[in-house]
This record gives C-alpha cells, sequence and structure tokens, in this order.
C-alpha cells in the first residue's frame, strides 16, 4: 500500500508479507499434512465408521516412504491451488479524490465509481462493499487490504469509511393529503 497526497492515487492490494505468508504457506501447510495424513489415518481408522473407513483404510496403509512422499505431494498441490484461488478471488483497489478503480482479479472488468456517487464504503465480513446515497450496493467483493489500510485510504481521499454496515435508511413517509368535505 502507498500512501500519497490526497489527489494522487492509492493502490490497495496484498502487502507483500501477506502474499508470501498465502503462496508458500498453503502449499508448506498442504506438505505437512501430507505428511502427517498416513499416520493420522491409521490412528483414527479404528473408530471411523461408513465410508470414512474405507477413505482412512486406504490412507493408512500407505507405509512406503514414495507413497507418503506421492500424498504429500498431492496435499502440495491442493495448498498451490487454495493459494491460487485466495490471491485470485480478491480485489485491488485504486482510490483517487474523484473515483474508486475496484479490479476484481477473477478477469471481470474494472469498475470505476465516481466519488459523487459513493455515499459509504465498510466491510462486512470479507467484503468490501461500496453504497450509493439510496442504499444501493455499488460494489461488493473480498478484499486484499487490512481494515486499517482501508480505512486510512479512503479518508485521506475524502470518502465515507463506517466503521461498521450503516442501518438501512427508513423509506420516507408519503405526503399526507388533506381531504375537502
Amino acid at each position: 500500500m502507498s500512501h500519497n497526497h490526497p489527489s494522487d492515487s492509492t493502490v490497495l492490494g496484498y502487502s507483500r508479507t501477506r502474499l508470501l505468508r498465502i503462496l508458500v504457506g498453503f502449499p508448506a501447510v498442504g506438505l505437512g499434512i501430507g505428511f502427517l495424513l498416513p499416520p493420522l489415518a491409521r490412528w483414527v481408522d479404528g473408530s471411523a465408521t461408513g465410508p470414512l473407513r474405507r477413505l482412512f483404510g486406504a490412507l493408512g496403509g500407505l507405509e512406503q516412504p514414495w507413497q507418503i512422499a506421492l500424498c504429500a505431494f498431492a496435499a502440495t498441490l491442493l495448498g498451490l491451488l487454495a493459494a491460487y484461488v485466495a490471491v485470485a478471488d480478491a480485489t485491488r483497489l485504486t482510490v483517487t479524490g474523484d473515483a474508486l478503480v475496484i479490479e476484481p482479479r477473477d478477469g471481470k472488468k474494472a469498475k470505476r465509481l465516481a466519488r459523487a456517487d459513493v455515499a459509504a464504503v465498510y466491510l462486512d465480513g470479507r467484503d468490501l462493499v461500496v453504497r450509493d446515497a439510496a442504499g444501493r450496493e455499488l460494489s461488493r467483493g473480498p478484499r486484499q487490504a487490512s481494515r486499517h489500510a482501508l480505512s486510512t485510504a479512503l479518508r485521506t481521499h475524502g470518502y465515507p469509511w463506517q466503521n461498521s454496515r450503516p442501518a438501512p435508511q427508513d423509506p420516507s413517509p408519503a405526503p399526507v393529503s388533506a381531504s375537502v368535505a
């Protein structure tokens, strides 16, 4: 993340540290699980029932070093796949004083939201939500940046950051017409 003068842009995405944790951590966890799976399956095999019993029996039967290495390799590939999904699913946000540009990583077209159209920006779970003055969602998607980085950048550029989901707006009461009798 870079903080610049409010007239410049701020690009929010995964920090290098977080990206490294995802790209190295997920496969490393997969590797560890792959090595531990056969002994754990042997330990659980006696108490498993139904279709899980067959699965644990098959995994517990892996005793040769090459079989355990193959299991670890498969689990590492699953970790790489999970890392790819985590990185590909998140959006990159460019904030300027004039507009928010939201760039999904899933190949969808970038969305440009004019500053004048934005009435509220907040987090709803892991999703970054942008609403207009009527309360309609202009954008919703997974975020990469931390809550602190988002709030700082958006406030710096003059956007209405909300620390929590804003309350729904009450519809305006219908005008009462007076009848003359």
